[in-house]
């Protein structure tokens, strides 16, 4: 409803939304690079965030009726835009929910010592099961995971900071600071939420503050968590000892080797986080797709029920974990770079365009840095795609 969304609310939506598995990979993807290459790309990465938010704020306060991503693409770019803004919906959701099947095997695997596949079968039902029931059930499974995943993560914080290594934190590898693009890019997206917070705040121009500050909190407690388990796991080490480099290469997430360099209850807690982390992003990515499914449905006036919808969603993530159940971190890549690059990134930059200039006598532009800076933000987001794809394929 209009006028029902304070501002500090709006943050709080658009940060939890933000803020989920991709934490888990975010210092293996930078065993290469380095903390201070990661930092960077994630200062990069989250300013570029914050003008897309922009974009898709200010995209839909110039548009009439109440819209969300695929609509706002198919008024602004035609039917092709809404076709390519489904797909790296869809390219995005399905990589996610492959990464977090990775990582709820390996973990059911760490805690329990049941084969990989069963911890993965075991991880699924579950989270599926959650998914089928429908929206009553999510929002109040939610709330309470994402609130103890907070504690959970901060209490793994204050263990592992003061133990962390300075020689560790100044290792730099410049020449690898692209590779962790993808993941990061991941770890941002949340922007799916913009639409409805813009339309809900009273005063409009509050939604600078939420794009900002929803933003800015996952940064900083993406760059903390990084200087937690970079600062206290090699990113090589000799054979059978826990490094960056080896649980990338196994599909394990972050909070494993630390774990194992930290030692005590950071075990446990970060076992439990890691699932907690990804069920709740699967949880509301798994549903967020079956309300993509049913409105494409809809609009090609067709009937499909809800365990077809929850079938189409959750059966080839499965799949495709199942003959690669340690393809966490490469899942993730993927999902960032076309997915997330895709509705994220260009497609929101061509609509704000393209929506300024057909509106041009009464347009509200609330985006910082005038008529150039889309083409800036775009060719971030290009350069970065072009990158990952290279060494992905290449």
């Amino acid at each position: 409803m209009r006028g029902d969304v304070t501002p500090l609310k709006g943050v709080f939506v658009f940060s939890a939304t933000i803020i989920g598995a991709g934490i888990l990979a975010l210092p293996l993807v930078a065993a290469g690079s380095g903390l201070i290459p990661l930092i960077l790309v994630l200062i990069v990465i989250g300013v570029v965030s914050i003008f897309s938010a922009l974009y898709i704020a200010e995209t839909v306060l110039n548009t009439k009726g109440d819209h969300h991503l695929p609509t706002l693409a198919k008024e602004h770019l035609g039917k092709n835009g809404f076709y390519l803004m489904l797909l790296g919906i869809i390219i995005y959701i399905y990589g996610a929910l492959t990464g977090y099947l990775s990582i709820g095997g390996q973990m059911f695997n760490f805690l329990f010592g049941i084969p990989l596949w069963q911890g993965m079968i075991i991880y699924f039902l579950i989270a599926s099961i959650i998914v089928h029931l429908g929206l009553k059930i999510i929002s109040y499974v939610e709330t309470y995971l994402f609130i103890l995943m907070l504690f959970l993560i901060g209490a793994i914080l204050i263990i592992a900071l003061p133990k962390v290594h300075v020689p560790l934190l100044v290792q730099a590898n410049w020449s690898s600071t692209l590779s962790v693009f993808g993941v990061v890019l991941f770890a941002y997206v949340g922007h799916s939420v913009i639409p409805s917070i813009a339309d809900g705040l009273k005063n409009k121009k509050d939604i600078n503050k939420v794009a900002v500050w929803g933003v800015l909190i996952p940064l900083i407690l993406y760059v903390l968590w990084s200087i937690a388990v970079i600062g206290n796991v090699p990113p090589i080490a000799p054979e059978g000892l826990p490094s960056l480099s080896a649980a990338a290469a196994s599909g394990q997430p972050a909070t494993t080797p630390l774990g194992v360099m930290v030692g005590g209850s950071i075990i446990l807690l970060g076992s439990i986080f890691a699932v907690l982390s990804t069920m709740t992003a699967y949880i509301g990515f798994g549903f967020s797709l079956k309300d993509v499914y049913a409105d494409t449905a809809q609009s090609l006036k067709q009937k499909i029920s809800n365990i077809t919808t929850t079938l189409a969603v959750v059966i080839p993530p499965l799949i495709i974990a199942m003959f690669n159940p340690e393809g966490f971190l490469d899942a993730l890549k993927i999902a960032g770079t076309y997915g997330g690059g895709l509705f994220v990134g260009i497609l929101p930059v061509l609509i704000v365009i393209q929506s300024r200039k057909n509106n041009k006598k009464n347009k509200k532009i609330i985006t910082w840095g005038g008529q150039w800076m889309p083409y800036l933000v775009l060719s971030i987001y290009l350069i970065g795609m072009l990158y990952t794809t290279i060494k992905l394929f290449f």
